[in-house]
């Protein structure tokens, strides 16, 4: 659906779009976005691209409300310009927009600031990182100790808000979450990882 023959002006902002949600840029994607749209009103195709790109770009935004409602106009103007090629994939779409919301849910179920994860946040919150990351890294190691997958995850994902941690805070969440089999788990990492545009290892079967 991202394949773009570039005659105007339209066209080139299409091909911005797309490059913005390439580098992970949901700003500049939807920013694009708002140029785009009165200039492809009579291009029943591109503006099946558009809502689905749009809907993309809210989702890095972690906008899924907005990024769900962008999907069904998305997937109403991909039938109704006989792009049924697509259809799969933005109901793909649909079902991760689906998932990060559970995971969010599950995260708001998480730790109180009298925990180590709380005071953690809070430090980080405050823009203490030293302290943050002591903090985070011994809620990882007490959750270690007790076996807890999800409270590893959420205290490395802490860890990954540290400066210039990001990359191996995500990765190591990445290995607790898949080996733990912990559907919520894995989302949330996965959109740790997306929103700051680190690329996480596939899973081989």
């Amino acid at each position: 659906m991202a394949d773009i023959r570039v005659q105007d002006e339209a066209d080139e902002l299409a091909v911005a779009m797309v490059q913005a949600l390439a580098q992970q840029d949901g700003d500049q994607a939807l920013a694009i976005g708002v140029a785009l749209a009165p200039l492809i009103e009579e291009r029943p195709t591109l503006l099946a691209r558009h809502a689905a790109w749009t809907a993309q770009a809210h989702i890095l935004r972690r906008e899924y409300d907005l990024a769900r409602g962008a999907l069904k106009r998305a997937i109403a103007l991909a039938e109704a310009a006989g792009e049924v090629d697509v259809l799969p994939d933005l109901r793909r779409l649909t079902t991760e927009i689906f998932q990060a919301r559970s995971a969010i849910a599950a995260a708001r179920s998480g730790p109180l600031p009298d925990t180590l994860l709380g005071r953690a946040l809070a430090a980080i919150d405050g823009g203490d990182f030293g302290h943050g990351t002591d903090l985070a890294l011994s809620a990882r190691e007490a959750a270690r100790a007790d076996e807890d997958p999800r409270e590893e995850v959420l205290a490395l994902l802490a860890l990954a808000r540290i400066p210039g941690r990001a990359s191996d805070a995500v990765q190591a969440a990445h290995a607790v979450a898949d080996a733990s089999s912990d559907r919520n788990l894995v989302t949330a990492v996965a959109q740790a990882a997306r929103a700051a545009g680190i690329d996480l290892p596939k899973r081989v079967f």
